[in-house]
């Protein structure tokens, strides 16, 4: 087979980072909670240790890619954040050291979707306590003001690593203040390329391989404050700690007005009948350490189980009388190939056409953009701005970026051009 557009190239034009809350211009949901000054504890255990809750004086509400800060008030708090992101929230003290994060439900993250009363959602956790580092609230809003079937709730958390890293990247340079505050903050995630099948195509259904065995490459993407953009673009990876790689590789490194980006690869030979050019290896979950400016800085990293959390993006293309291509409508299914709400799991999705060079014909929708922008929120449908003649197309290659800031690359290919 020939090779196939890898996401590391497609990746290279997407530079999107952390934002604040002075870029927010988009309705948010409120999130509210009171503290009480007693029973601060629910574990005796932890009485001798650890700060109170009731020294908690900020919530910190971050997704992937964007955070804001929150003072409390009187014990009580009113938070917002945006509807359609998997949220977490953080308190803090006084001097912004980190006390502990939500857990709702089984939850370490609020899936903002399928929301009872939609963006006039209130979720009011009511009275929270602390159990070690976990904030507990009296009313858990997982099936009532947030409406998840079981099935969904149990895909959320196979989260719970990620947003349990998630929390203690909080503070990268271990100085004991949340990074994000002085524009220091890091953001990992994964990248997958997914070869999936073949695209349909006006009335002709698409085919997919067994789920069982899709080819799957896989990678790592850092991104950093712009507090941290480096003199050069010297950053180092490795990792993880007790068994490192010796392997790690940086195929690619940008920067934006807000942050750099670099790209982490793991690449060996390619097998024989494995779709793409190399074969790009998985990470490992653990500690790695970031190297910049000659300063270390540690990471957790969870890696999401692509065969259980991955949806699978399914186009179909859609001619006129020149048989051009004018369209691509795409169905979201389950590993066991049930349809499922793409808004549920997804945020931005981007259609790319590209041609028998492997060259760029078609590309629309944007991946990474900030979530508080609201531009790209097309999941289902897609007009091409001009027609691409169908001869001209090789592959197709539907990505998105889900929740917590993965990227997945799925790619569809001709059938007569394997």
């Amino acid at each position: 087979m020939r090779n196939l557009v890898l996401t590391f190239a497609i990746a290279a034009a997407m530079v999107s980072c952390s934002k604040d809350k002075e870029s927010d211009n988009s309705a948010k949901i409120v999130i509210k909670g009171t503290i009480p000054q007693f029973g601060n504890l629910k574990s005796t255990a932890s009485l001798s240790v650890g700060p109170l809750l009731s020294d908690a004086k900020k919530v910190l509400v971050f997704n992937s890619n964007s955070y804001e800060v929150y003072t409390i008030g009187d014990s009580t708090f009113a938070a917002k954040a945006m509807a359609g992101t998997a949220t977490a929230l953080a308190f803090l003290d006084a001097d912004n050291k980190y006390i502990g994060a939500l857990c709702a439900g089984g939850l370490n993250m609020l899936p903002l979707v399928s929301l009872r009363d939609g963006d006039n959602t209130v979720i009011d956790l009511s009275n929270l306590t602390l159990d070690g580092t976990l904030v507990i609230p009296t009313n858990n809003p997982i099936g009532s003001e947030i409406d998840l079937n079981e099935d969904e709730i149990n895909r959320y958390k196979e989260l719970g690593a990620y947003y349990e890293s998630l929390s203690k990247n909080i503070d990268a340079d271990n100085d004991g203040i949340p990074d994000i505050l002085n524009k220091r903050e890091f953001n990992i995630s994964t990248l997958f390329d997914i070869y999936c099948g073949m695209w349909g195509l006006n009335d002709t259904p698409p085919q997919l391989y067994d789920t069982a065995h899709f080819f799957t490459n896989y990678g790592m993407r850092i991104a950093g404050g712009k507090g941290l953009i480096p003199a050069n673009q010297e950053i180092t990876l490795s990792g993880p700690a007790g068994s490192p790689y010796n392997d790690i590789t940086q195929p690619h490194y940008a920067t934006g007005p807000d942050c750099f980006i670099a790209f982490f690869k793991r690449e060996v030979p390619a097998p024989p009948g494995y779709p793409f050019g190399s074969a790009f290896l998985p990470f490992a979950p653990g500690i790695y350490t970031v190297t910049l400016d000659n300063k270390n800085y540690t990471l957790n990293y969870s890696n999401i189980n692509s065969k259980f959390y991955f949806i699978i993006a399914v186009p179909t293309l859609f001619t006129n009388d020149a048989n051009e291509v004018i369209s691509v409508s795409i169905e979201y299914l389950d590993m066991g190939l049930s349809p499922v709400t793409a808004e549920n799991f997804i945020y931005q999705t981007q259609v790319l056409l590209t041609d028998y060079q492997d060259n760029q014909l078609s590309c629309e929708g944007a991946l990474w953009e900030n979530p508080e922008a609201k531009t790209n929120t097309e999941l289902y449908n897609f007009t091409f701005s001009k027609p691409v003649p169908l001869s001209q197309i090789r592959t197709v290659g539907i990505c998105y970026v889900d929740m917590i800031g993965n990227a997945y690359n799925i790619g569809f290919i001709k059938e007569n051009s394997k």
